[in-house]
């Protein structure tokens, strides 16, 4: 729609009639009437992120987290949330270690009762 003559097929109107209620509307902008729409401010803006993965990639994703019992994209944020928290080195090797005791423990009364 490039010619003042060219109709928009959304609204129907030419593209002179849509400038001619733009400028009229413009001018008249302090006198718009209508009821004051109470609004609330939102303390945390949340966003929308666009991610990009193959097909091959997407249908693994999307197999974990329905064997999960997630929705995709909640899979995909809980991923991402998980994997920006910092590691706490420490209790993982805590944690590990208690592991290995336990397996080793395992090890032994299975080498008992044989």
């Amino acid at each position: 729609m490039s010619k003042a003559e060219d109709v928009d097929p959304v609204t129907g109107l030419s593209v002179a009639e849509m400038e001619a209620l733009a400028e009229d509307l413009y001018e008249h902008r302090d006198e718009a009437a209508g009821d004051v729409v109470p609004s609330e401010a939102v303390a945390e803006v949340r966003s929308v992120v666009s991610v990009r993965f193959s097909r091959t990639e997407l249908d693994g994703i999307a197999a974990a987290a329905s064997a999960a019992g997630q929705a995709l994209s909640t899979y995909i944020r809980n991923a991402a949330l998980a994997a920006a928290l910092p590691i706490d080195v420490d209790a993982a090797r805590r944690e590990l270690g208690t592991a290995t005791r336990a397996l080793h423990q395992l090890g032994r009364s299975l080498g008992a009762a044989a």
